[in-house]
């Protein structure tokens, strides 16, 4: 069996009498900025150096933020591409090497790598959906969800739900002011 590639799909949908469309290219995204430097640990982690083990652990791990990268890299082990790295605690994704396979975010415990189009300009590096007093207390990268991204986007493509920023790629312009006016600093450029 064989692969479809181009005109070979098109004939296909001819004969089902469907439109052929391309399937947009999606990256990897962690939704978490809480590097060593932005947030710290609960206790110190004895087990084995893995993400899936050590979110069994007491509290959900070590990491003071519940809702964070355990950076043991267990999406790391599970790139067939050299795409992902734990840098300074946190999962970080090199989009160029990114495939879209989506075996990082199948790997991952907490479920903070989201498949986001390959196009895309700007993505909220954060999970929790804590209250702020609460994020900051123990991350200093955390959404505090103040809103503040959401009033300065004229393309209604930026919401806050639960506490927590969320932008809709499908609406978004790239315009970048949402990034520029976060205090936290965790709407990134992609």
């Amino acid at each position: 069996m064989t692969a479809c590639h181009g005109s070979d799909t098109a004939a296909i949908a001819r004969i089902l009498g469907v439109d052929a469309q391309e399937e947009e290219r999606r990256v990897a995204f962690v939704k978490c900025s809480g590097t060593c430097d932005k947030t710290g640990l609960k206790y110190n982690y004895t087990g084995l150096l893995d993400c899936r083990d050590a979110a069994l652990a007491p509290g959900g791990g070590a990491a003071a933020c519940p809702h964070g990268c355990l950076g043991f890299g267990s999406c790391v082990a599970a790139c067939n591409f050299d795409a992902i790295h734990v840098i300074s605690g946190a999962a970080l994704v090199d989009p160029l090497k990114c495939v879209g396979c989506s075996a990082c975010s199948r790997a991952c415990p907490r479920g903070l790598i989201e498949m986001i189009p390959a196009k895309a300009s700007y993505a909220v590096a954060c999970s929790s959906k804590q209250k702020g007093k609460d994020v900051r207390a123990v991350c200093e990268a955390g959404c505090i969800g103040c809103g503040i991204c959401a009033k300065q986007c004229e393309a209604g493509a930026v919401t806050v739900e639960n506490n927590l920023a969320h932008i809709d790629q499908e609406k978004c312009v790239g315009c970048g002011k949402c990034a520029e006016k976060c205090p936290r600093k965790i709407i990134k450029l992609l």
